[in-house]
């Protein structure tokens, strides 16, 4: 090195440019592997496709659906409500499917292809490698959420048209006004769905099996949607999260109802926290080297 230079040599192994971007490493390549899997392709291109068939039929049949879920009578006068309509057909059993196949594969998917041993293998905090996984999952669900309000506002801006939106109260928002309200539902719902990840990514790390992960994951949503239909379970409503799962609905109401939504948040986080808290405490003692 000669006198008048200043840089500083290299340390064996590593230098600055290695270095960054390193806290991002496990999560792109998180990422990339799921761009490879076609089942990602299906289920986005699934999200993208069920507002455009719902517009489509609606548009063809005139049909004007009364007494069924909310927002869906809406439709044929204002294509706004195409996607309030998707989310609001998919959260009670496609979406919490979706949520629980992404986080089911995360850790039992890799230990049946054998990767996930060689994976580890390596220096890895296991911690880190299993936030990257729910993080991952979440970006993969927040994918098709976009997708999905895409879609709604292509089909019905299309068949229908984009008008100013009538509340729950009966007030008036404009058209920027409403798509922010939109937006906040599907946040919302992609927040219940952080429930069903932690969930499925627990159950994947006490099996080798996805599938396993996936219909345990599943069993439970049900069996929890099931009980609190009866007065016996009232008790527990207020700290499972399916409970709550529609209360987006509170968004479209003049001034907004808070109270449910927020309490509605808090609970997903304490269900979402815990559960992959739960997971980290099985993932750190988990033989996957033998």
């Amino acid at each position: 090195m000669s006198p008048g230079d200043t840089t500083a040599p290299a340390a064996h192994g590593s230098t600055a440019a290695a270095m960054s971007g390193r806290a991002w490493g496990p999560l792109r390549r998180e990422w990339t592997k799921l761009l490879f899997q076609r089942r990602s392709y299906l289920i986005w291109g699934g999200a993208f496709i069920v507002p455009i068939l719902m517009a489509l039929a609606f548009y063809l049949t005139g049909d004007e659906t009364s007494g069924g879920p909310v927002f869906m009578e809406r439709i044929t006068s204002n294509g706004m409500f195409v996607a309030l309509g998707s989310l609001t057909v998919l959260i009670p059993f496609l979406l919490p499917m979706a949520a629980a196949m992404v986080g089911g594969y995360m850790i039992a998917g890799e230990a049946e292809l054998g990767t996930l041993r060689i994976v580890l293998l390596r220096p890895t905090r296991r911690g880190a490698f299993l936030l990257a996984k729910w993080a991952t999952a979440m970006i993969y669900l927040a994918v098709g959420f976009g997708l999905m309000l895409a879609g709604g506002l292509i089909a019905g801006g299309l068949f229908f048209g984009l008008h100013p939106m009538v509340t729950l109260s009966g007030s008036t928002v404009g058209v920027w006004h409403g798509l922010g309200l939109i937006l906040l539902c599907c946040l919302y719902a992609l927040a219940a769905m952080a429930c069903i990840v932690s969930m499925a990514l627990f159950f994947s790390t006490l099996t080798d099996s996805s599938l396993t992960a996936l219909i345990a994951t599943i069993v439970v949503f049900i069996v929890i949607t099931v009980l609190i239909q009866f007065e016996y379970f009232d008790w527990l409503r207020p700290w499972v999260f399916p409970q709550y799962l529609v209360e987006y609905i509170n968004l479209f109401r003049d001034p907004i109802y808070w109270r449910p939504v927020l309490k509605g948040l808090g609970v997903f986080a304490l269900w979402s926290s815990s559960t992959t808290l739960a997971a980290y405490l099985v993932f750190r003692r988990k033989d996957v080297l033998s």
